[in-house]
C-alpha cells in the first residue's frame, strides 16, 4: 500500500461516517457533497539523519457545499461543517490515530496548516462553494539513508 492509498483509506473512513458520497482523489466535481483529496507533496525531506529522514506528506481536502446569496444561515452552517472536519483532524492527531505508512515509517503528527477552512471559490449561479483544508503528515522514514 502506498502513502496515497493509506491517506485515502484513512480519510474515507470519516467520509463514510458523514455521507454516502464517494471520496475523490486528485479530482473534485462541481457537485454538492463532493469531497476529494488532492496531493500537494509526498516524501518531502525536512531533515536527514544518519538512520533515516524526517519527511512530510501534504494534502488538501476539498469539500463542495451549498452556497447562499441570501441573508440566511446556510453559509455559516457549511463553514461549521467543514470546520468540524478540521477539528476531527486535530482530534486524530491528539489520539495519535494516523494512516498506516508501513513499518519503516513512524508518523510524528498530522496537522491542519491553517486555523479555519479556506473558502477557495464560490459559484453563486449554481449555489456552490468550494472549501479547502490543507494538511500535512510529518513522519520519520527509516529507509531513507
Amino acid at each position: 500500500m502506498t502513502k496515497h492509498d493509506a491517506v485515502h483509506s484513512f480519510i474515507k473512513k470519516k467520509i463514510d461516517e458523514l455521507t454516502e458520497q464517494t471520496l475523490g482523489f486528485n479530482y473534485s466535481s462541481e457537485e454538492v457533497g463532493q469531497i476529494a483529496i488532492t496531493t500537494d507533496f509526498s516524501d518531502r525531506v525536512i531533515k536527514k539523519y544518519f538512520k533515516g529522514a524526517e519527511k512530510a506528506y501534504g494534502f488538501t481536502i476539498t469539500l463542495i457545499r451549498p452556497y447562499s446569496t441570501d441573508l440566511d444561515s446556510l453559509n455559516l452552517e457549511c463553514m461549521n461543517f467543514v470546520q468540524s472536519f478540521m477539528d476531527w483532524i486535530d482530534e486524530q492527531n491528539r489520539k495519535k490515530n494516523f494512516p498506516d505508512f508501513g513499518e519503516n515509517c513512524q508518523i510524528k503528527k498530522m496537522e491542519n496548516l491553517q486555523n479555519m477552512p479556506n473558502l477557495s471559490g464560490i459559484n453563486p449561479k449554481e449555489g456552490l462553494a468550494r472549501y479547502q483544508i490543507q494538511c500535512r503528515i510529518i513522519y520519520f522514514d527509516k529507509e531513507d539513508k
